[in-house]
Protein backbone atom coordinates (compact mmCIF):
# COMPACT_ATOMS: atom_id res chain seq x y z
CA UNK A 1 0.00 0.00 0.00
CA UNK A 2 1.16 4.01 -0.58
CA UNK A 3 0.18 7.09 0.17
CA UNK A 4 0.66 9.97 -1.73
CA UNK A 5 0.69 13.46 -0.22
CA UNK A 6 1.09 16.90 -2.25
CA UNK A 7 2.14 20.50 -0.49
CA UNK A 8 -0.91 22.61 0.64
CA UNK A 9 0.88 25.54 -1.75
CA UNK A 10 0.06 23.44 -4.60
CA UNK A 11 -3.31 24.58 -5.22
CA UNK A 12 -5.14 21.34 -5.13
CA UNK A 13 -9.08 21.13 -3.86
CA UNK A 14 -11.77 18.36 -3.65
CA UNK A 15 -13.17 16.50 -5.63
CA UNK A 16 -9.06 16.76 -7.79
CA UNK A 17 -7.42 15.26 -4.67
CA UNK A 18 -9.78 12.18 -3.95
CA UNK A 19 -9.75 11.51 -8.04
CA UNK A 20 -6.30 11.17 -8.43
CA UNK A 21 -5.66 9.52 -4.94
CA UNK A 22 -3.74 11.91 -3.14
CA UNK A 23 -4.29 14.12 0.49
CA UNK A 24 -2.58 17.19 1.23
CA UNK A 25 -0.07 17.29 3.91
CA UNK A 26 -0.65 20.35 6.53
CA UNK A 27 0.70 23.70 6.25
CA UNK A 28 0.80 26.50 9.46
CA UNK A 29 -0.30 29.59 9.15
CA UNK A 30 -0.96 32.37 11.59
CA UNK A 31 -3.82 34.62 12.34
CA UNK A 32 -2.15 37.14 14.23
CA UNK A 33 -0.59 35.30 16.88
CA UNK A 34 -2.94 32.45 16.99
CA UNK A 35 -1.34 29.19 15.39
CA UNK A 36 -3.79 27.58 12.81
CA UNK A 37 -2.16 23.97 11.49
CA UNK A 38 -4.84 22.93 8.71
CA UNK A 39 -4.61 20.16 5.49
CA UNK A 40 -5.56 22.47 2.98
CA UNK A 41 -9.31 23.87 2.15
CA UNK A 42 -11.82 22.13 0.47
CA UNK A 43 -13.69 25.93 -0.82
CA UNK A 44 -12.30 29.25 -1.48
CA UNK A 45 -11.58 31.63 1.42
CA UNK A 46 -14.12 33.50 2.92
CA UNK A 47 -14.74 37.33 2.41
CA UNK A 48 -13.60 37.60 5.89
CA UNK A 49 -10.33 35.95 5.52
CA UNK A 50 -9.41 38.02 2.39
CA UNK A 51 -9.75 41.09 4.55
CA UNK A 52 -7.87 39.61 7.15
CA UNK A 53 -5.13 38.68 4.26
CA UNK A 54 -5.18 42.57 2.81
CA UNK A 55 -4.17 43.58 6.56
CA UNK A 56 -1.35 41.27 6.90
CA UNK A 57 -3.03 39.41 9.65
CA UNK A 58 -2.15 35.64 8.27
CA UNK A 59 1.44 34.57 8.20
CA UNK A 60 3.32 31.84 7.08
CA UNK A 61 4.89 29.82 10.03
CA UNK A 62 7.36 26.96 10.12
CA UNK A 63 6.55 23.13 10.93
CA UNK A 64 9.24 21.71 12.89
CA UNK A 65 10.87 18.47 12.60
CA UNK A 66 8.64 16.50 15.36
CA UNK A 67 5.62 17.89 14.05
CA UNK A 68 6.77 16.40 10.35
CA UNK A 69 6.95 13.41 12.13
CA UNK A 70 3.82 13.01 14.32
CA UNK A 71 1.73 13.41 10.79
CA UNK A 72 4.12 10.71 9.13
CA UNK A 73 3.85 8.09 11.52
CA UNK A 74 0.24 7.13 11.45
CA UNK A 75 0.44 5.84 7.92
CA UNK A 76 4.17 4.58 8.34
CA UNK A 77 2.65 2.24 11.46
CA UNK A 78 -0.98 1.23 8.79
CA UNK A 79 2.34 -0.27 6.92
CA UNK A 80 1.92 2.29 3.65
CA UNK A 81 5.14 3.60 1.91
CA UNK A 82 4.76 7.32 1.80
CA UNK A 83 5.84 9.74 -1.13
CA UNK A 84 5.17 13.81 -0.25
CA UNK A 85 5.47 16.00 -3.07
CA UNK A 86 6.78 19.09 -1.50
CA UNK A 87 6.85 22.36 -3.46
CA UNK A 88 10.38 23.53 -4.14
CA UNK A 89 12.62 23.44 -0.61
CA UNK A 90 13.69 27.01 -1.44
CA UNK A 91 10.27 28.25 -0.24
CA UNK A 92 10.37 26.68 2.94
CA UNK A 93 11.59 29.02 5.50
CA UNK A 94 14.11 26.67 6.67
CA UNK A 95 15.35 25.12 3.15
CA UNK A 96 13.30 21.78 4.33
CA UNK A 97 16.17 21.34 6.64
CA UNK A 98 13.27 19.99 9.45
CA UNK A 99 11.37 18.06 6.74
CA UNK A 100 14.30 16.48 5.41
CA UNK A 101 15.24 15.31 8.93
CA UNK A 102 12.21 13.82 9.93
CA UNK A 103 12.11 11.59 6.97
CA UNK A 104 15.59 10.48 7.59
CA UNK A 105 14.32 9.89 11.68
CA UNK A 106 10.78 7.82 10.15
CA UNK A 107 13.15 5.76 7.83
CA UNK A 108 15.09 4.81 10.64
CA UNK A 109 12.01 4.31 12.88
CA UNK A 110 9.83 2.28 9.89
CA UNK A 111 12.99 0.20 8.58
CA UNK A 112 10.58 -1.74 6.48
CA UNK A 113 8.74 1.00 5.18
CA UNK A 114 9.38 3.38 2.29
CA UNK A 115 9.72 6.96 3.12
CA UNK A 116 10.72 9.75 0.86
CA UNK A 117 10.21 13.70 -0.49
CA UNK A 118 10.01 14.49 -3.79
CA UNK A 119 11.25 18.18 -4.02
CA UNK A 120 9.66 19.35 -7.22
CA UNK A 121 11.84 22.58 -7.61
CA UNK A 122 8.60 24.34 -8.48
CA UNK A 123 4.85 25.81 -7.16
CA UNK A 124 1.19 25.67 -7.37
CA UNK A 125 -0.03 23.74 -10.39
CA UNK A 126 3.73 22.15 -10.97
CA UNK A 127 3.75 20.58 -7.86
CA UNK A 128 0.59 19.14 -8.76
CA UNK A 129 0.49 18.08 -11.85
CA UNK A 130 4.07 16.17 -10.94
CA UNK A 131 1.65 14.30 -8.24
CA UNK A 132 -1.45 13.31 -10.65
CA UNK A 133 1.09 12.31 -13.07
CA UNK A 134 2.86 9.92 -10.76
CA UNK A 135 -0.14 8.55 -9.12
CA UNK A 136 -1.51 7.84 -12.56
CA UNK A 137 1.22 5.74 -13.32
CA UNK A 138 1.83 3.98 -9.60
CA UNK A 139 -2.13 2.86 -10.00
CA UNK A 140 -1.16 1.19 -13.02
CA UNK A 141 1.89 -0.76 -12.11
CA UNK A 142 1.76 -0.67 -8.04
CA UNK A 143 5.52 -0.17 -8.21
CA UNK A 144 6.31 2.54 -5.60
CA UNK A 145 10.06 2.91 -6.42
CA UNK A 146 9.09 3.24 -10.12
CA UNK A 147 7.07 5.95 -9.62
CA UNK A 148 9.44 7.76 -7.27
CA UNK A 149 12.29 7.82 -9.76
CA UNK A 150 9.50 8.86 -12.39
CA UNK A 151 8.52 11.67 -10.37
CA UNK A 152 12.18 12.90 -9.33
CA UNK A 153 12.64 12.83 -13.46
CA UNK A 154 10.03 15.17 -13.95
CA UNK A 155 11.28 18.02 -10.59
CA UNK A 156 12.30 20.40 -12.84
CA UNK A 157 10.76 20.74 -15.85
CA UNK A 158 8.45 23.15 -14.87
CA UNK A 159 8.84 27.18 -14.21
CA UNK A 160 5.69 29.23 -12.43
CA UNK A 161 6.13 32.75 -13.65
CA UNK A 162 2.84 35.07 -11.57
CA UNK A 163 2.50 38.96 -11.62
CA UNK A 164 1.63 40.53 -8.13
CA UNK A 165 -0.44 43.40 -7.40
CA UNK A 166 0.89 44.54 -4.25
CA UNK A 167 4.55 44.47 -3.61
CA UNK A 168 4.03 44.78 0.21
CA UNK A 169 2.99 41.12 0.84
CA UNK A 170 6.51 39.91 -1.06
CA UNK A 171 8.80 42.44 1.04
CA UNK A 172 6.76 41.05 4.40
CA UNK A 173 6.84 37.42 3.87
CA UNK A 174 9.86 35.75 5.83
CA UNK A 175 10.54 33.48 2.67
CA UNK A 176 11.00 36.03 0.36
CA UNK A 177 13.30 37.50 2.79
CA UNK A 178 15.86 34.86 2.99
CA UNK A 179 15.37 34.95 -1.06
CA UNK A 180 16.34 38.71 -0.94
CA UNK A 181 13.69 40.74 -0.43
CA UNK A 182 15.63 43.34 -2.09
CA UNK A 183 15.15 42.41 -5.57
CA UNK A 184 11.64 44.15 -4.61
CA UNK A 185 12.57 46.80 -2.78
CA UNK A 186 12.28 49.70 -5.88
CA UNK A 187 9.50 48.58 -7.08
CA UNK A 188 7.18 50.74 -5.73
CA UNK A 189 4.08 51.83 -8.37
CA UNK A 190 4.76 48.47 -10.37
CA UNK A 191 3.68 45.27 -10.92
CA UNK A 192 6.12 42.54 -10.38
CA UNK A 193 7.00 39.44 -12.30
CA UNK A 194 8.06 36.70 -10.22
CA UNK A 195 9.64 33.56 -11.96
CA UNK A 196 10.92 30.19 -9.84
CA UNK A 197 12.92 28.65 -11.72
CA UNK A 198 13.82 25.18 -12.84
CA UNK A 199 16.42 24.77 -9.57
CA UNK A 200 13.37 26.13 -7.49
CA UNK A 201 14.72 29.47 -6.76
CA UNK A 202 13.20 32.92 -6.89
CA UNK A 203 14.15 35.15 -9.52
CA UNK A 204 12.49 38.93 -10.60
CA UNK A 205 11.94 38.06 -14.46
CA UNK A 206 9.94 41.45 -14.89
CA UNK A 207 7.62 44.44 -14.35
CA UNK A 208 5.01 46.34 -15.84
CA UNK A 209 3.30 49.64 -14.71
CA UNK A 210 -0.05 47.69 -14.60
CA UNK A 211 -1.49 44.76 -13.62
CA UNK A 212 -3.22 44.09 -16.61
CA UNK A 213 -0.08 44.65 -18.64
CA UNK A 214 2.20 42.11 -16.24
CA UNK A 215 -0.89 39.17 -17.06
CA UNK A 216 -0.51 39.97 -20.76
CA UNK A 217 3.27 39.85 -20.23
CA UNK A 218 2.88 36.18 -18.89
CA UNK A 219 1.62 34.99 -22.07
CA UNK A 220 5.04 36.64 -23.89
CA UNK A 221 7.00 34.85 -21.18
CA UNK A 222 5.96 31.36 -22.00
CA UNK A 223 6.33 32.03 -26.10
CA UNK A 224 9.56 32.66 -24.98
CA UNK A 225 10.85 30.43 -22.71
CA UNK A 226 8.08 27.66 -23.30
CA UNK A 227 9.28 24.03 -24.52
CA UNK A 228 6.89 22.89 -27.45
CA UNK A 229 4.02 25.15 -26.43
CA UNK A 230 1.71 23.60 -28.50
CA UNK A 231 1.96 19.88 -26.80
CA UNK A 232 1.98 20.62 -22.94
CA UNK A 233 -0.82 21.58 -20.61
CA UNK A 234 -1.17 24.80 -18.75
CA UNK A 235 -2.34 25.85 -15.67
CA UNK A 236 -3.19 28.88 -14.52
CA UNK A 237 -3.80 30.22 -11.31
CA UNK A 238 -5.53 33.60 -10.00
CA UNK A 239 -7.02 34.94 -6.94
CA UNK A 240 -9.38 38.15 -7.49
CA UNK A 241 -8.07 38.25 -10.79
CA UNK A 242 -11.00 36.64 -12.54
CA UNK A 243 -11.29 38.73 -16.03
CA UNK A 244 -7.66 38.78 -16.15
CA UNK A 245 -7.06 35.30 -16.24
CA UNK A 246 -9.63 34.30 -18.39
CA UNK A 247 -8.23 36.73 -21.01
CA UNK A 248 -4.76 34.88 -20.56
CA UNK A 249 -6.59 31.39 -20.91
CA UNK A 250 -8.43 32.43 -24.27
CA UNK A 251 -4.99 33.64 -25.59
CA UNK A 252 -3.58 29.95 -25.05
CA UNK A 253 -6.72 28.42 -26.52
CA UNK A 254 -5.21 29.61 -29.88
CA UNK A 255 -2.31 27.45 -29.69
CA UNK A 256 -3.16 24.49 -27.28
CA UNK A 257 -6.65 22.66 -27.09
CA UNK A 258 -8.85 22.85 -24.90
CA UNK A 259 -8.41 20.47 -22.37
CA UNK A 260 -5.05 21.40 -22.18
CA UNK A 261 -5.41 25.02 -20.05
CA UNK A 262 -6.41 24.37 -16.88
CA UNK A 263 -7.64 27.78 -14.54
CA UNK A 264 -8.49 27.32 -10.84
CA UNK A 265 -8.65 29.72 -7.83
CA UNK A 266 -6.04 30.12 -5.35
CA UNK A 267 -5.93 28.86 -2.01
CA UNK A 268 -5.47 30.64 0.70
CA UNK A 269 -1.72 29.43 1.52
CA UNK A 270 -0.50 31.74 -1.51
CA UNK A 271 -2.43 34.07 -1.19
CA UNK A 272 -0.87 35.08 1.89
CA UNK A 273 2.34 34.15 0.15
CA UNK A 274 1.70 36.44 -2.87
CA UNK A 275 -1.38 38.80 -1.70
CA UNK A 276 -5.20 39.17 -2.40
CA UNK A 277 -4.64 39.78 -6.73
CA UNK A 278 -1.96 37.83 -9.09
CA UNK A 279 -2.57 35.74 -11.58
CA UNK A 280 0.44 32.63 -12.33
CA UNK A 281 0.61 30.20 -14.88
CA UNK A 282 2.96 27.13 -14.56
CA UNK A 283 4.67 25.58 -17.92
CA UNK A 284 7.30 23.51 -19.11
CA UNK A 285 10.61 25.76 -19.75
CA UNK A 286 13.51 24.99 -22.00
Amino acid sequence: MAKFFVDAFADMFEPELSNNNLSLAPTKLFLGKKEVIFDGWKRPPTTKMIEDIKKLKYSIGHITQEEWIEFFTPFLQAKEDVAFFSVSLQLYIDGGADLLAAITTLSEQFPNQKICVVDTKTVSRGTSNIAVLTSTLFKKNQNFDQAVEFATNLAGQFVTAFVVDDVKFLSTNPIMKKAGASLFGGLVGVKPIICIDKKGNFKLLDKSRGFKAGVEKLFSIVNTNGENIADFTFSIVFSNADTEALELKNKFLKVVDENEVTIIPSSLNNMCFAGVKFVGITFHSN
